[in-house]
């Protein structure tokens, strides 16, 4: 297959969609200014296909042998885990192309379940992924409502239309209205694929819908939230460009073709769909968190290592903490890998493995920042700007008192701060923070996966055989120690 370039990427962002950015209506994502830098990220990521770096973002694709994104090609076998896993670690670091397949990768895993209840499920996603994976197509997932009330369902609230529903349907399709929150990238995209955030109530069919929109479809407008644009790279080397970039979907009364309609009342389905995209995309979290375990690791060790406190005790305990986490992590990824699960070809993470890596990250996060705060100091909050430190009359006293006292690296030591102001206390850092806690599922998600799949019944009754209250369940015979 022949695979896009960033020109024609660029290009395909120029349909008409409706994006509004700073209360502005945007008229070209790829030329405004609070858009068309990372309209050009997305774009400049298909580049990845056609370098020395295709060899990481390229696979064979099974059914034809030709070469597809390789995000696109369902796993296999832990092999093909491991190398989408790789993928994604790489593509954090570099760049490269990462563009929503958990969804579509989950929907095609749990459409025969779909088919029973109606066979059209199937085939329009069997349509939409092969579609997808041969016009190199990209998306987001669409699946967070706005909810309101959250102690009453989607039916008890006063306003309807807080869970995105269907109010209408047709000969052409079906028609939906809402808002889903905390979207990636859906200013950018080819496709919005729509779910469903849970199970509804029997009674509330009208709120178990999923499908798949094109971003310029009337009725969509796409709301991108940039919370800082930085001015200064030096300032902010993770910041510069904009924090933030995700978006509010409103659905005003949209109509979704028939072909393009994978869910349309049944609320039994929302679960397994719901428990197929949290699985893949806490894999895929894992996996793009790593490089930035080791963004902290590194920067927390740098700053020792420039304050000359590295081999301190209580600093030694908080870089043990660094390494414990990001070696954690790392080897949930590779374990949930060796320990999938086949199923109708695919290969699944292992499941608990999966949401217990997910749940350390999360829980871990924070702790790891205060950490690092502790480590460099109060100077990554009060460090001077870039325009202070060039300042003919002051630049040379700045390199003076900001170096260590043995070395002339007092720059060094300013860009290094900067970057962990970015990381740990700065506009970056609050919206990494919040993240950490809420993208792919919060803690609760991750705890009630857990605790769903831990046999606590045979725990017990290993402890009620130890304790002498019952007979051994035929598992083994209790060789009593020998005096």
């Amino acid at each position: 297959m022949a695979f896009r370039t960033p020109e024609q990427a660029l290009e395909s962002m120029r349909d008409g969609r409706q994006v509004y950015s700073g209360g502005e209506l945007i008229e070209d994502v790829t030329t405004h200014p609070r858009t068309r830098a990372r309209a050009a990220g997305s774009a400049q990521a298909f580049e990845a296909f056609h370098d020395d770096r295709r060899e990481i973002f390229v696979a064979e694709d099974p059914e034809t042998g030709e070469e597809v994104d390789r995000f696109m090609v369902p796993p296999a076998n832990a092999e093909d885990l491991l190398a989408r896993a790789r993928a994604i670690d790489f593509g954090m670091r570099y760049g490269g192309p990462s563009f929503g397949s958990d969804a579509i990768l989950s929907l095609r895993w749990v459409a025969p379940e779909l088919a029973e209840h109606n066979p059209m499920y199937r085939e329009n996603i069997e349509t939409a992924f092969r579609q997808a994976r041969e016009q190199n197509l990209t998306m987001s997932i669409v699946m967070s409502d706005t909810k309101g009330d959250r102690s009453k369902h989607p039916s008890q609230l006063g306003d309807p239309d807080l869970y995105v529903r269907k109010v209408d349907e047709n000969a052409d399709g079906i028609v939906i209205r809402g808002m889903k929150a905390h979207i990636s990238g859906a200013a950018f995209v080819d496709e919005l694929i729509v779910l469903p955030t849970k199970r509804m109530r029997d009674d509330e069919p009208e709120y178990s819908v999923a499908c798949m929109v094109q971003p310029n479809t009337p009725g969509i407008r796409i709301i991108e939230r940039i919370d800082y644009m930085g001015e200064s790279q030096f300032d902010h080397p993770l910041a510069y460009g904009g924090v933030g970039g995700e978006c509010f979907v409103w659905f005003d009364d949209v109509l979704v073709p028939w072909d393009r309609v994978f869910q349309n009342g049944e609320n039994e389905l929302a679960g397994p769909i719901a428990y197929a995209l949290g699985l893949w995309q806490r894999y895929s979290a894992m996996c793009y968190k790593k490089p930035t375990l080791e963004m902290l690791a590194g920067a927390a060790a740098l700053s020792a290592e420039y304050l000359g406190i590295e081999k301190a005790g209580h600093i030694q305990d908080k870089l043990f903490e660094f390494a414990m986490t990001a070696s954690a992590i790392d080897a949930f990824i590779q374990a949930a890998a060796v320990a999938c699960e086949t199923r109708d070809g695919v290969a699944i993470p292992n499941e608990t493995i999966t949401n217990v890596g997910k749940y350390t990250f999360a829980s871990k996060y924070h702790e790891l920042v205060k950490n690092l705060i502790d480590i460099s100091g109060a100077i990554v909050a009060t460090a001077p700007t870039e325009a202070d430190y060039r300042h003919e009359d002051l630049h040379a006293a700045f390199k003076k008192y900001l170096g260590s006292g043995n070395a002339d690296d007092g720059e060094d030591r300013l860009r290094l701060w900067n970057l962990i102001r970015d990381l740990s206390a700065d506009a970056k850092a609050g919206h990494k923070a919040v993240l950490a806690l809420h993208a792919e599922g919060s803690l609760a998600a991750q705890k009630m996966m857990t605790m769903r799949n831990y046999d606590f019944e045979a725990a017990k009754q290993y402890v009620k055989e130890l304790s002498g209250i019952s007979p051994p369940a035929g598992r083994y015979t209790p060789v009593p120690p020998s005096l």
